[in-house]
């Protein structure tokens, strides 16, 4: 074996004495990890990385071997410039890889301790603290005392000395000018003018309803003929017989629609009758 396989193989071992030690550092809490070497800044290795790494690790250092019983130099000369061009071109700041771990540096390593468990026996809880003592309020000041009387004897007080009535000035009216006095005689005998007439919108008008039809010879009366000649007219334009009674109670003076439809149907026969088509 040359030089170089001795440089690779070595280089081999101290990779996988580190990959061993993350090994172990995996039962460690992130701060004991943090204090079990002075580690670059990086993000923790998880287990399969770990493994992954162990794994391909001991494939290379077969390959080496193998490679050395033969006789081949050249591989340990190629492993050894790929591991200084990866490091000097192809690698980039990253912070996702496993630091070198050497097991001369390491610190004592304390494993998280198990969470106590908890006793049978209920913890009575704290006493509640004792009220506050009442505060005393100071007695209210004693009412002053009256003021004495005065005596009979002291002299009545002296009489107090009455206003004096001001005479206020009257306001004088301010003289109206000719053209007011014209203006207010004008709006006294002006007429008042008419109301502004509404009109009533268009959609409201109705057109005015036909006048009722007098009692024929046949003894109706008015409000049967009127009826009758208006199913007649809604026929001969076109209306069916169930829209009669709700189209003739619409119209001005005409009955309510249960009255029209006692009357549509009392002389149903002659109101088809006359509003037939004549023959051709």
């Amino acid at each position: 074996m040359g030089a170089a396989d001795d440089r690779v193989s070595e280089l081999l071992d101290r990779w996988l004495a580190s990959v061993e030690l993350h090994a172990r550092y995996l039962a460690l809490d992130d701060a004991a990890y943090a204090k079990v070497q002075d580690w670059p800044r990086h993000q923790r290795p998880t287990r399969w990385i770990v493994d992954l790494a162990r794994s391909r690790l001991m494939e290379l250092k077969s390959q080496l071997a193998e490679r050395g019983a033969r006789g081949d130099a050249s591989f340990a000369d190629a492993l050894e410039l790929m591991a200084f061009l990866t490091s000097l071109l192809g690698s980039e700041h990253v912070e996702r890889f496993i630091p070198l771990a050497v097991a001369d540096r390491a610190r004592a390593a304390t494993t998280p301790a198990a969470p106590a468990a908890p006793t049978s026996r209920p913890v009575a809880p704290p006493a509640p603290p004792p009220p506050p003592a009442p505060t005393q309020v100071p007695p209210a000041a004693a009412p002053a005392a009256p003021a004495p009387a005065a005596s009979s004897r002291s002299a009545p007080a002296a009489p107090a000395p009455e206003p004096v009535p001001v005479p206020v000035p009257e306001k004088k009216a301010a003289p109206k000018s000719k053209g007011a006095a014209a203006r207010n005689q004008a709006r006294a005998t002006a007429q008042p003018r008419p109301a502004r007439r509404t009109e009533t919108p268009a959609a409201e008008r109705r057109p005015p309803a036909p006048p009722p039809a007098k009692a024929k010879a046949g003894g109706h009366d008015a409000t049967t003929a009127t009826v009758i000649a208006d199913a007649v007219r809604l026929l001969n334009w076109g209306r069916h017989w169930p829209q009669l009674a709700s189209l003739i109670a619409r119209l001005a003076d005409r009955p309510a629609e249960p009255e029209v439809w006692t009357i549509l149907r009392a002389h149903r026969a002659e109101i088809e009758a006359q509003a037939s088509p004549p023959p051709e």
